[in-house]
């Protein structure tokens, strides 16, 4: 069995979490609007010593690679490369999108996951009733979700699930909102990437953005 210490900070939240043995060992979770940067090293190191390992007892780091805030998912992103670097241990990458997904268990029906991208926009991807992905990831206005899910009686997962079933209801599509689990949660990201050590062809580790940073180059003096 593989041991897997798993790492988010892409959205509106930050959390760590020790798979072992198809076990969470240890787990970290907390809903924050900001603060990534200060919280996620303290809490890995608190989740590593609460299961009783050390990085050399580690098959795989795993990371979640976006889409989600810029800034989020650069400091998850460096953080655990800067790990799997120190330790030596393979670096594998999930999306925000999918490790939502995890938390549902085997669905029945397909899935939309919706997250909320804090301006108008929305990031959604549908996944089919088997986890198999029927769309890209994407980031549309709630309006232009219908052009991307045009199937009735789908289920909606996410933050801004409320958001997005009501634009598939104004475009006469049925769906409804899931409970459970909102945002990205890293005991559901180790849960993915341990079927993904050894995969012949993983998930890139590296940054999904699905548009540009809302900061742009400072403006010119004049002289």
């Amino acid at each position: 069995m593989t041991c897997i210490l798993a790492l988010d900070s892409a959205t509106s939240a930050c959390s760590a979490a020790v798979l072992q043995d198809g076990e969470i060992k240890a787990h970290s979770y907390e809903e924050m609007s900001r603060g990534q940067a200060e919280a996620l090293v303290p809490m890995i190191a608190d989740t590593m010593s609460t299961a009783g390992l050390a990085f050399e007892d580690l098959d795989a780091i795993g990371v979640t690679v976006g889409p989600g805030a810029f800034t989020g998912v650069r400091i998850g992103l460096s953080t655990a490369q800067s790990l799997a670097l120190a330790s030596g241990k393979p670096l594998i990458g999930a999306t925000t999108l999918e490790t939502v997904l995890a938390a549902q268990g085997e669905a029945q029906a397909p899935i939309l996951v919706a997250l909320d991208t804090k301006r108008t926009d929305i990031y959604v991807q549908l996944f089919a009733a088997g986890g198999g992905a029927l769309t890209a990831p994407l980031a549309l206005e709630a309006d232009q979700i219908s052009t991307a899910v045009s199937l009735n009686g789908i289920s909606v997962v996410g933050d801004a699930a409320d958001r997005a079933v009501h634009a598939l209801h104004e475009s006469g599509i049925t769906a409804k909102a899931l409970t459970g689990p909102k945002l990205p949660d890293a005991r559901w990201l180790a849960r993915i990437v341990s079927h993904r050590v050894g995969a012949e062809d993983p998930v890139p580790v590296a940054p999904l953005y699905l548009r540009p940073p809302d900061v742009g180059p400072p403006s010119k003096r004049r002289s």
